[in-house]
């Protein structure tokens, strides 16, 4: 588990607290088996745009450097790319029903995401089906990832 999405606050709590957490952000994003993947993208987009983060390695220091050489070459347009994955990261929460900040959304999605591994059929045998089927899907959305990855850098010419 993660400490920056708050999923340890449920997962030491027990079953119960952690279905109950579960439902709440199915309900609370409005998520279902056929919006699923517009969630996904938002984490997919996410990663597109973030940076590797700051190493201090002889290989983060020389890829930097290249970088940089390239940085005023118009033939790589790299403001343009990025532009291009802003439209694709606005459009991509868009498309979501909930209408909340996205850091809030991408937050409280990750959480489901890690929390749903702890959780069995019988834990989710008392949901609607509804529900249930949003849960069983969370817990299979990361088996095609590359797919996705793949249709999202496609779908926005990224």
């Amino acid at each position: 588990m993660c400490q920056g999405c708050g999923c340890d606050q449920y997962t030491g709590k027990g079953k119960q607290v952690v279905l109950d957490r579960a439902v709440e952000i199915v309900k609370e994003l409005g998520l279902t088996v056929q919006n699923l993947d517009d969630y996904e993208d938002t984490e997919l987009i996410c990663d597109f745009i973030a940076p590797f983060g700051r190493q201090d390695d002889d290989v983060f220091k020389t890829a930097v450097w290249e970088a940089n050489l390239h940085m005023s070459m118009a033939r790589l347009n790299r403001q343009e790319r990025y532009k291009a994955h802003v439209q694709a990261f606005r459009d991509v929460f868009s498309r979501l029903p909930a209408q909340a900040d996205p850091k809030h959304i991408v937050t409280v999605y990750h959480q489901l995401e890690q929390m749903v591994h702890e959780l069995d059929e019988a834990d989710l045998a008392s949901l609607d089906a509804e529900t249930r089927d949003a849960l069983r899907a969370v817990k299979r959305v990361h088996a095609d990832l590359a797919v996705k990855a793949a249709r999202l850098k496609q779908r926005y010419g990224l």
